[in-house]
Protein backbone atom coordinates (compact mmCIF):
# COMPACT_ATOMS: atom_id res chain seq x y z
CA UNK A 1 0.00 0.00 0.00
CA UNK A 2 1.09 3.58 -0.70
CA UNK A 3 0.32 6.22 1.89
CA UNK A 4 -1.51 9.34 0.75
CA UNK A 5 -2.15 11.18 4.00
CA UNK A 6 -3.26 10.73 7.59
CA UNK A 7 -6.54 11.99 9.02
CA UNK A 8 -6.43 13.11 12.66
CA UNK A 9 -9.75 13.15 14.52
CA UNK A 10 -10.82 15.57 17.22
CA UNK A 11 -10.82 12.64 19.65
CA UNK A 12 -7.19 11.77 19.04
CA UNK A 13 -7.59 8.84 16.63
CA UNK A 14 -5.57 8.68 13.42
CA UNK A 15 -6.55 6.96 10.17
CA UNK A 16 -4.07 6.52 7.35
CA UNK A 17 -5.46 6.99 3.85
CA UNK A 18 -3.72 4.65 1.42
CA UNK A 19 -3.98 3.65 -2.21
CA UNK A 20 -2.95 0.71 -4.36
CA UNK A 21 -4.05 0.49 -7.97
CA UNK A 22 -2.08 -2.64 -8.87
CA UNK A 23 -2.56 -6.17 -7.67
CA UNK A 24 -5.80 -8.05 -7.21
CA UNK A 25 -8.38 -7.67 -4.48
CA UNK A 26 -7.47 -10.94 -2.80
CA UNK A 27 -3.84 -9.91 -2.28
CA UNK A 28 -4.84 -6.82 -0.27
CA UNK A 29 -6.88 -9.06 2.01
CA UNK A 30 -4.23 -11.75 2.38
CA UNK A 31 -1.64 -9.08 3.17
CA UNK A 32 -3.95 -7.82 5.95
CA UNK A 33 -4.20 -4.38 4.33
CA UNK A 34 -7.99 -4.68 3.92
CA UNK A 35 -10.56 -6.42 6.13
CA UNK A 36 -13.74 -5.35 4.34
CA UNK A 37 -14.66 -3.94 0.94
CA UNK A 38 -17.04 -1.26 -0.29
CA UNK A 39 -17.71 -1.76 -4.00
CA UNK A 40 -20.01 -0.40 -6.66
CA UNK A 41 -22.95 -2.67 -7.30
CA UNK A 42 -21.95 -2.93 -10.97
CA UNK A 43 -21.31 -6.62 -11.72
CA UNK A 44 -19.53 -7.19 -15.00
CA UNK A 45 -16.24 -5.81 -16.29
CA UNK A 46 -15.74 -4.03 -12.99
CA UNK A 47 -14.00 -4.38 -9.61
CA UNK A 48 -16.93 -6.44 -8.30
CA UNK A 49 -16.91 -8.65 -11.35
CA UNK A 50 -13.16 -9.15 -11.02
CA UNK A 51 -13.28 -9.85 -7.31
CA UNK A 52 -16.44 -11.99 -7.21
CA UNK A 53 -14.78 -15.44 -7.27
CA UNK A 54 -12.58 -14.51 -4.31
CA UNK A 55 -15.42 -12.78 -2.46
CA UNK A 56 -17.71 -15.78 -2.91
CA UNK A 57 -15.07 -18.11 -1.51
CA UNK A 58 -13.90 -15.94 1.38
CA UNK A 59 -17.38 -14.83 2.48
CA UNK A 60 -19.02 -18.21 1.98
CA UNK A 61 -21.71 -16.63 -0.21
CA UNK A 62 -22.56 -18.25 -3.57
CA UNK A 63 -21.29 -16.30 -6.56
CA UNK A 64 -24.73 -16.42 -8.16
CA UNK A 65 -26.31 -14.82 -5.09
CA UNK A 66 -23.82 -11.94 -5.21
CA UNK A 67 -24.44 -11.46 -8.93
CA UNK A 68 -28.23 -11.49 -8.58
CA UNK A 69 -28.20 -8.97 -5.72
CA UNK A 70 -25.83 -6.66 -7.59
CA UNK A 71 -27.89 -6.85 -10.78
CA UNK A 72 -31.11 -6.12 -8.90
CA UNK A 73 -29.57 -3.12 -7.15
CA UNK A 74 -28.08 -1.79 -10.36
CA UNK A 75 -30.95 -2.15 -12.82
CA UNK A 76 -34.21 -2.67 -10.93
CA UNK A 77 -34.10 -1.08 -7.48
CA UNK A 78 -35.35 2.52 -7.42
CA UNK A 79 -34.34 2.99 -3.78
CA UNK A 80 -30.87 4.11 -2.72
CA UNK A 81 -29.77 0.86 -1.13
CA UNK A 82 -26.57 -0.47 0.38
CA UNK A 83 -26.39 -4.27 0.28
CA UNK A 84 -24.47 -5.49 3.32
CA UNK A 85 -23.05 -8.97 2.76
CA UNK A 86 -21.57 -10.09 6.07
CA UNK A 87 -19.21 -13.05 6.03
CA UNK A 88 -20.84 -16.44 6.53
CA UNK A 89 -17.50 -18.25 6.77
CA UNK A 90 -15.92 -18.50 10.21
CA UNK A 91 -12.39 -18.71 8.81
CA UNK A 92 -12.79 -16.02 6.18
CA UNK A 93 -10.43 -13.06 6.15
CA UNK A 94 -13.04 -10.46 5.23
CA UNK A 95 -15.69 -9.21 7.63
CA UNK A 96 -17.98 -8.50 4.72
CA UNK A 97 -18.61 -6.53 1.53
CA UNK A 98 -20.99 -3.59 1.02
CA UNK A 99 -22.39 -3.23 -2.49
CA UNK A 100 -23.07 0.47 -3.02
CA UNK A 101 -25.17 2.10 -5.75
CA UNK A 102 -23.33 4.33 -8.21
CA UNK A 103 -23.89 6.62 -11.18
CA UNK A 104 -24.97 3.67 -13.31
CA UNK A 105 -27.67 2.56 -10.89
CA UNK A 106 -31.37 3.10 -11.52
CA UNK A 107 -31.69 5.01 -8.25
CA UNK A 108 -29.14 7.58 -9.46
CA UNK A 109 -31.26 8.80 -12.38
CA UNK A 110 -32.98 11.66 -10.45
CA UNK A 111 -29.60 12.83 -9.17
CA UNK A 112 -28.12 12.76 -12.68
CA UNK A 113 -30.90 15.03 -13.92
CA UNK A 114 -30.07 17.61 -11.25
CA UNK A 115 -26.28 17.33 -11.29
CA UNK A 116 -25.79 17.18 -15.05
CA UNK A 117 -22.31 16.03 -16.07
CA UNK A 118 -20.86 16.44 -12.59
CA UNK A 119 -21.18 13.78 -9.88
CA UNK A 120 -23.94 14.38 -7.34
CA UNK A 121 -22.15 15.32 -4.14
CA UNK A 122 -25.20 14.60 -1.95
CA UNK A 123 -25.51 11.14 -3.41
CA UNK A 124 -21.86 10.14 -3.21
CA UNK A 125 -21.22 11.69 0.19
CA UNK A 126 -24.16 9.97 1.91
CA UNK A 127 -23.68 6.61 0.20
CA UNK A 128 -20.03 6.64 1.25
CA UNK A 129 -20.68 7.80 4.82
CA UNK A 130 -23.35 5.19 5.54
CA UNK A 131 -21.27 2.42 3.99
CA UNK A 132 -18.26 3.36 6.14
CA UNK A 133 -20.46 3.73 9.21
CA UNK A 134 -21.88 0.25 8.71
CA UNK A 135 -18.55 -1.52 8.30
CA UNK A 136 -16.99 0.43 11.18
CA UNK A 137 -19.80 0.37 13.74
CA UNK A 138 -21.63 -2.85 12.92
CA UNK A 139 -18.88 -5.10 11.54
CA UNK A 140 -16.08 -3.49 13.60
CA UNK A 141 -13.88 -3.30 10.53
CA UNK A 142 -10.58 -1.49 10.98
CA UNK A 143 -9.12 -1.49 7.46
CA UNK A 144 -11.83 -0.88 4.82
CA UNK A 145 -10.96 -0.81 1.15
CA UNK A 146 -13.05 1.01 -1.46
CA UNK A 147 -13.04 0.62 -5.23
CA UNK A 148 -14.28 3.32 -7.58
CA UNK A 149 -18.03 3.87 -7.10
CA UNK A 150 -18.71 4.63 -10.75
CA UNK A 151 -19.43 2.62 -13.87
CA UNK A 152 -17.01 4.77 -15.91
CA UNK A 153 -15.09 8.05 -15.89
CA UNK A 154 -14.12 8.21 -12.24
CA UNK A 155 -14.09 11.87 -11.15
CA UNK A 156 -11.96 13.67 -8.58
CA UNK A 157 -15.15 15.03 -6.99
CA UNK A 158 -16.24 11.48 -6.15
CA UNK A 159 -12.95 10.84 -4.33
CA UNK A 160 -13.34 14.12 -2.48
CA UNK A 161 -16.88 13.13 -1.41
CA UNK A 162 -15.46 9.81 -0.23
CA UNK A 163 -12.82 11.67 1.79
CA UNK A 164 -15.29 14.13 3.32
CA UNK A 165 -17.49 11.25 4.45
CA UNK A 166 -14.44 9.43 5.84
CA UNK A 167 -13.28 12.54 7.71
CA UNK A 168 -16.71 13.04 9.27
CA UNK A 169 -16.90 9.42 10.34
CA UNK A 170 -13.40 9.50 11.82
CA UNK A 171 -14.17 12.67 13.79
CA UNK A 172 -17.22 11.01 15.35
CA UNK A 173 -15.69 7.57 15.85
CA UNK A 174 -15.20 6.05 19.28
CA UNK A 175 -12.56 3.60 20.40
CA UNK A 176 -14.81 0.77 19.26
CA UNK A 177 -15.35 2.11 15.73
CA UNK A 178 -12.19 4.09 14.88
CA UNK A 179 -10.50 2.98 11.66
CA UNK A 180 -6.79 2.21 11.45
CA UNK A 181 -6.68 2.77 7.70
CA UNK A 182 -8.80 3.36 4.63
CA UNK A 183 -7.62 2.31 1.17
CA UNK A 184 -8.58 3.26 -2.37
CA UNK A 185 -7.97 0.18 -4.50
CA UNK A 186 -8.48 -1.14 -7.99
CA UNK A 187 -8.65 0.13 -11.53
CA UNK A 188 -9.76 3.49 -12.96
CA UNK A 189 -8.51 5.53 -9.99
CA UNK A 190 -5.31 7.53 -10.43
CA UNK A 191 -3.11 9.41 -8.00
CA UNK A 192 -4.41 12.67 -9.51
CA UNK A 193 -7.99 11.78 -8.60
CA UNK A 194 -6.99 11.87 -4.94
CA UNK A 195 -5.54 15.39 -4.94
CA UNK A 196 -8.66 16.84 -3.34
CA UNK A 197 -8.19 14.59 -0.31
CA UNK A 198 -4.83 16.12 0.57
CA UNK A 199 -6.30 19.59 0.21
CA UNK A 200 -9.19 18.63 2.48
CA UNK A 201 -6.83 17.32 5.12
CA UNK A 202 -4.56 20.38 4.87
CA UNK A 203 -7.47 22.77 5.35
CA UNK A 204 -8.50 20.95 8.49
CA UNK A 205 -11.95 22.54 8.49
CA UNK A 206 -14.51 19.79 8.14
CA UNK A 207 -18.18 20.34 8.98
CA UNK A 208 -20.06 17.71 10.94
CA UNK A 209 -22.15 15.00 9.37
CA UNK A 210 -25.88 15.66 8.98
CA UNK A 211 -28.03 12.61 9.54
CA UNK A 212 -30.40 11.31 6.86
CA UNK A 213 -33.21 8.77 7.16
CA UNK A 214 -32.33 5.08 6.96
CA UNK A 215 -34.52 2.00 6.88
CA UNK A 216 -33.01 -1.42 7.43
CA UNK A 217 -34.51 -4.53 5.88
CA UNK A 218 -33.39 -8.13 6.19
CA UNK A 219 -33.84 -10.69 3.45
CA UNK A 220 -32.65 -13.99 4.78
CA UNK A 221 -28.95 -13.41 5.60
CA UNK A 222 -28.67 -10.14 3.64
CA UNK A 223 -29.16 -6.69 5.15
CA UNK A 224 -30.52 -3.93 2.91
CA UNK A 225 -29.91 -0.37 4.11
CA UNK A 226 -32.21 2.08 2.33
CA UNK A 227 -31.18 5.76 2.37
CA UNK A 228 -33.60 8.67 2.09
CA UNK A 229 -33.29 12.46 2.18
CA UNK A 230 -36.98 12.89 3.08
Amino acid sequence: MNNLTTLCSNRGFTTTVDYEFDGDFSSHVRNRDVDTYIMATDHGFSPLGQASPFLAYDLGIPHEEIRELATWNQYENEKITLIALESRRSRGLLRGVVLAPCNGSKCYEPFAERAGNDPSRDFYYNVTYEAIAHVGRVWKARRPGMSHLTVSNFHEDVATCNAEALAHFCDEATEGSALDSFAFVGCCITREHLNGIKRLNAEGDVARHREITMHREFRDEVELIHLSWE
